[in-house]
């Protein structure tokens, strides 16, 4: 990939987003390109964090192992996004989660110093930084509030609704296969799907896999006692609400986009 594409995907990450393209240039000098199999590990939770990375191509899960022994994942990362820029502050910096491809991907790796010498020499690559940080806490704050509403139903209508706000279509391709949708809302797979298959035969959505069209959105909502979502440019920049920031911790950002 060449450089300018890079800079590219770089400014869309809302940490880099009001970064010059000098600053982004220096950034990426001495970074590598990483290829993985489908299952191989980037890094594992623990592991010292000397790098952060952008994903070129291709689907990087971030997860922890859970005391039951299974995974909880907290998100899909695909093309474009970033892992792990603003655990580089941390002291001494380990990764907090497990990053695993899904499928064959390419990442490119970049330096922790480079990130940290440019803080030190710049006051408004800081700022920049920090207002990235700050936007990614916000969205946090509306993670924990989606995972704590009543019933599984309720949060598969919501992260529905909200993916309708984000892609401003009643046609909405999910960003990851059912499982791992199911454990980001804290909803278990046989659940997710029995809830998806009793919206269907209610006529309130159509569709299948991870392409889906709401049919009755007034009837969906209706049907697990939720408002009709607020859609229109009054309400604000669409990747400010619940379905970008469902898969983002504070310490991972997602690039700008336009249990029971």
């Amino acid at each position: 990939m060449k450089t300018s594409d890079l800079i590219h995907m770089l400014s869309l990450s809302p940490a880099f987003s009001k970064v010059g393209i000098e600053r982004l240039q220096f950034l990426l000098e001495g970074s590598l390109r990483i290829k993985l199999e489908s299952g191989q590990h980037l890094f594992r939770m623990g592991d010292k964090a000397s790098y952060f990375f952008l994903v070129e191509v291709g689907n990087v899960v971030l997860y922890r192992p859970s005391y039951k022994g299974d995974h909880k994942i907290f998100r899909s990362m695909a093309a474009g996004d970033l892992l792990a820029e603003t655990v580089m502050f941390v002291e001494p910096c380990h990764y907090p989660l497990s990053a695993q491809a899904s499928v064959d991907s390419s990442v490119y790796r970049l330096p922790r110093e480079r990130l940290l010498g440019l803080c030190q020499a710049s006051p408004d690559f800081s700022m920049a930084m920090l207002e990235g940080m700050a936007i990614r806490i916000s969205q946090s704050l509306n993670r924990i509030d989606l995972l704590t509403i009543g019933n599984s139903a309720q949060r598969l209508v919501v992260y529905l609704m909200d993916l309708y706000v984000q892609q401003r279509s009643a046609w909405l391709t999910l960003p990851a296969h059912h499982g791992v949708l199911a454990r980001q809302l804290n909803i278990t797979p046989e659940t997710f799907s029995r809830q998806l298959g009793a919206f269907r035969r209610a006529g309130y959505i159509g569709g299948r896999n991870l392409e889906l069209v709401l049919l009755d959105i007034e009837g969906l909502c209706h049907s697990v006692d939720l408002p009709l979502p607020k859609t229109g440019s009054e309400h604000g920049n669409p990747t400010t609400h619940l379905g970008s920031s469902l898969f983002d911790c504070c310490n991972y950002a997602r690039r700008a986009l336009g249990s029971n």
